[in-house]
C-alpha cells in the first residue's frame, strides 16, 4: 500500500487519455489506465482492460483495481467514441453505440466506484466532455447528443454527492491535434441529397482536429482541476470552446447558425 492517491483514466491508450495518465503518474498519483484492446507501455502506469459497454467488464476490472489499492481518489472517464453522419444517415443501432460509449459507458464507471467513494467520503469524478456539449455539431448530431446529456447528468450528479464530499467536473474542449478522428464512425446509410454537405463537413471536421491546439493543454487542465481543493463543474479548453458557447449566448439563434455553417465551409 502506499500514500499516493490512486486514479484510474479510462481510453488512456492514446490522446488525452494517454498524456493525462502519463502525466499524473510523472506528479506523483498511482495511476491505472484502460484500454479496449492491446495496452501501450506506459512508464509508471498500470494498463487494464476495459470496454466500457459491458457491465461485467466494467466490474471485473474496478475489483481488480481495487483489490491492488482497496481505494479509489479519482476518476478521469476520457473513453470516447466519435462520429461524422448525417442525423438521417445514421442508424439507430449506430446512434446507440455513440451512446454506450460517450454516456452509458460514464454512468457504468462511476456507479462502479462510487461506493467506495462514499465509503472513502472523498473522491473527484472528472468526465470529459467537449464543445459540441455545449453548441449542436452538425454532422456530429448524435456526439453532440451523448455529450449534452454528459453535461446534465454531470451537473446532477455534483449536486448529488456533495453530502459526500466527492466532486463531479466537466472538461470541456475545443479543437485539438490527436487522433481522435482517424477512429470516426462513417453514415450507416448514404443519401444522394447530404453527399456534398456529408463530405464537407468530414473534410472540415478532420482538418480542424489536424490543425488544432496542442492537447498538452487538457493534460494540463485535468492535473489542474485533480489538483484542486474546490474543483469547478466545467473547465473549457481551447478557443472553440472559450468563444462559441459565448457568441451563442449573445446572438439571435438565425446569427449563429449563419456563423456554424460558415465555420464548416457549408452554402
Amino acid at each position: 500500500m502506499t500514500d499516493k492517491k490512486v486514479v484510474l483514466v479510462t481510453g488512456a491508450s492514446s490522446g488525452f487519455g494517454q498524456l493525462t495518465a502519463q502525466k499524473l503518474a510523472q506528479e506523483g498519483y498511482w495511476v491505472f489506465g484502460t484500454s479496449r484492446k492491446e495496452h501501450p507501455t506506459l512508464e509508471d502506469v498500470e494498463m487494464l482492460t476495459l470496454d466500457v459497454t459491458s457491465e461485467s467488464l466494467v466490474q471485473s476490472c474496478i475489483k481488480q483495481l481495487l483489490a491492488r489499492t482497496n481505494r479509489i481518489d479519482l476518476l478521469i472517464n476520457n473513453a470516447g467514441q466519435i462520429h461524422v453522419s448525417m442525423i438521417e444517415e445514421t442508424s439507430l443501432e449506430q446512434a446507440k453505440e455513440v451512446f454506450e460509449t460517450n454516456f452509458w459507458g460514464v454512468v457504468r464507471v462511476s456507479n462502479a466506484v462510487l461506493p467506495v467513494m462514499r465509503q472513502q467520503r472523498s473522491g473527484h469524478i472528472i468526465n470529459i466532455s467537449s464543445v459540441a456539449g455545449l453548441i449542436g455539431a452538425p454532422g456530429q448530431g448524435f456526439y453532440s447528443a451523448s455529450k449534452f446529456a454528459l453535461e446534465g447528468y454531470s451537473e446532477a450528479l455534483s449536486v448529488e454527492l456533495d453530502p459526500f464530499n466527492i466532486k463531479v467536473s466537466l472538461i470541456e474542449p475545443g479543437y485539438f491535434k490527436t487522433n481522435f478522428n482517424h477512429a470516426m464512425l462513417s453514415p450507416t446509410l448514404n443519401y444522394a441529397d447530404y453527399d456534398n454537405v456529408r463530405d464537407v463537413i468530414r473534410s472540415t471536421v478532420s482538418q480542424a482536429i489536424a490543425q488544432g491546439d496542442d492537447p498538452e493543454k487538457v493534460a494540463q487542465t485535468i492535473l489542474f482541476a485533480a489538483r484542486s481543493r474546490s474543483p469547478r463543474l466545467r473547465y473549457r479548453v481551447g478557443n472553440e470552446a472559450q468563444w462559441l458557447p459565448r457568441l451563442k449566448a449573445i446572438l439571435p439563434d438565425n446569427l449563429f447558425r449563419f456563423g456554424a455553417r460558415k465555420r464548416l465551409n457549408l452554402p
